[in-house]
């Protein structure tokens, strides 16, 4: 059990903030809302770096950080990848196995899935689909790559891949899939409609941990928000886990606190300014 904080603004003692894009920095347009953008800026005016933390891929994250004028380091493709926007120095890297990214290609083939594939030069698949339609409007994400994937992907290893299909085979293949594949890959649903394999170390908490002990910052000086399953490890992590209102039960639980309620756009920007103290709330409103 970690220690309880106080949360006046004179003992804010957190140094590093790990925030995640989809519903809990942008609401469900896809937008940062003015609010969470104050709320962002106010963090990092009380001294709090602030960084990333998505399962998006590090290009596709570059238009948010950027929206923002950071200028760190990114945790991309659930933790897979810790780069730094600016310098491009990477300071963590998890791959899959050359061996198991082909094995994955191979099985969700065989299951007539579509299987993406996320590699350090864009992210891949067999076909167009309504499924890479689907992921292409999720993230915003520009074209994906077409290419044979059972002969070779183009680049030796996989960041991240995703079997997707319907929700109620999504549960079914998940359960199947942790059986085969324990201890080999760490496996998350995220959309219902997406089951994603990574490295085992490769989760949001492993990434963000690597940038904290870059910095020197020990986990209980980490803030961490966010609202999903691929979100669970990094809140439990981190010293304050905020998990928003409108995010998976899995999260909720894991998290220290939940964000006040309310739109679900503008929930970061609450919980920032419960974190920070009631008499911020006006600036991030």
């Amino acid at each position: 059990m970690h220690k309880m904080h106080s949360f006046g603004i004179r003992n804010l003692s957190y140094r590093l903030a790990a925030i995640d894009i989809d519903d809990t920095l942008v609401g469900p347009d896809k937008l940062i809302s003015e609010p969470n953008r104050r709320a962002v800026a106010l963090l990092r005016q009380f001294g709090v770096r602030v960084l990333l933390a998505s399962g998006r891929s590090h290009d596709n994250m570059l238009q948010f950080h950027r929206l923002l004028g950071l200028d760190d380091y990114m945790v991309s493709v659930q933790g897979a990848l810790v780069k730094h926007a600016e310098t491009d120095e990477v300071l963590y890297e998890r791959p899959i196995s050359e061996a198991i990214t082909r094995r994955l290609i191979s099985e969700g083939a065989e299951l007539g899935v579509t299987v993406l594939c996320f590699g350090h030069q864009g992210v891949y698949a067999q076909g167009q689909d309504h499924w890479t339609h689907a992921y292409q409007h999720d993230s915003n994400a520009g074209a994906v790559q077409i290419v044979d994937l059972v002969a070779g992907l183009p680049e030796r290893t996989a960041l991240k891949l995703i079997w997707a299909a319907d929700p109620e085979r999504i549960d079914a293949l998940a359960s199947e899939a942790a059986t085969r594949y324990e201890g080999l890959l760490e496996m998350c649903i995220t959309n219902p409609y997406y089951l994603e394999f990574n490295h085992p170390e490769a989760t949001k908490a492993a990434g963000v941990g690597a940038v904290a002990s870059r910095y020197g910052v020990m986990p209980e000086q980490v803030l961490a928000f966010g609202d999903g399953n691929n979100d669970v490890a990094m809140l439990a992590w981190a010293g304050m886990g905020v998990a928003m209102r409108n995010g998976r039960p899995a999260a909720k639980a894991a998290a220290r606190r939940v964000s006040p309620p309310g739109d679900p756009g503008t929930a970061l920007a609450r919980a920032v300014a419960e974190i920070v103290g009631r008499d911020y709330e006006a600036e991030v409103a």
